[in-house]
C-alpha cells in the first residue's frame, strides 16, 4: 500500500522537477542573450527544388523543403548586380506559411551558380506567425543544365 503511494507522488514530482528545469533553462537562456526570447530555437531546412522559369537575371523554382518546416517551397532569384543578387521564397503546409527575403553573392562556374548570404526578413501565419529571423544564413545552388535548385537555410528563428 505505501509502494502504491510513493508511485502516485513519483509521477507529479517528476512532472515539477523536469518544468522547473526547463523553466530555469529557459532563463539562463535569456540572461545569457538578451536580444533572445524564450521561442528562439535552431532553423535548419533544405529546400530541393526545380527550376521552373529562367529569365535573363531571374531564375524560379518549386520543390518541397525538410527540417524545421516541411512542405511545399517556391523560391526566386534575382541577380541584381554584379555578384550580387536577391533572393526570396515562401513555403507552406497545413500549419501555416513562412515567407522570406535575403541577399547573396553568387557566383558562376559553367551552368552551376553557387550563392550564399543572409535572410534579412521573415514572416509567417498560422503556426509561423510569429516568425522572425535571428540570424539564418542561405546557400545553395542552381544548376541550369539539370535544372536543380538546392538551397540550404541555417540559423536561429523565433518561432
Amino acid at each position: 500500500m505505501l509502494t502504491r503511494g510513493i508511485e502516485d507522488l513519483r509521477r507529479p514530482l517528476i512532472f515539477l522537477a523536469v518544468t522547473a528545469t526547463a523553466v530555469m533553462a529557459c532563463a539562463c537562456v535569456a540572461l545569457a542573450d538578451p536580444g533572445a526570447t524564450a521561442s528562439s530555437q535552431s532553423f535548419e531546412e533544405s529546400l530541393n527544388m526545380e527550376i521552373t522559369k529562367k529569365d535573363g537575371s531571374h531564375v524560379a523554382a518549386k520543390g518541397r523543403a525538410s527540417g524545421t518546416i516541411d512542405g511545399k517551397v517556391s523560391f526566386k532569384l534575382h541577380m541584381t548586380s554584379g555578384s550580387k543578387a536577391t533572393a526570396t521564397f515562401y513555403g507552406h503546409n497545413s500549419h501555416g506559411t513562412v515567407s522570406g527575403t535575403g541577399v547573396a553573392k553568387y557566383s558562376v562556374n559553367g551552368a552551376i551558380s553557387s550563392y550564399s548570404g543572409k535572410i534579412t526578413g521573415l514572416t509567417g501565419t498560422g503556426r509561423y506567425a510569429g516568425a522572425r529571423s535571428r540570424g539564418i544564413s542561405i546557400s545553395g545552388t542552381v544548376n541550369r543544365r539539370s535544372y536543380e535548385v538546392k538551397m540550404t537555410l541555417s540559423g536561429r528563428w523565433d518561432a
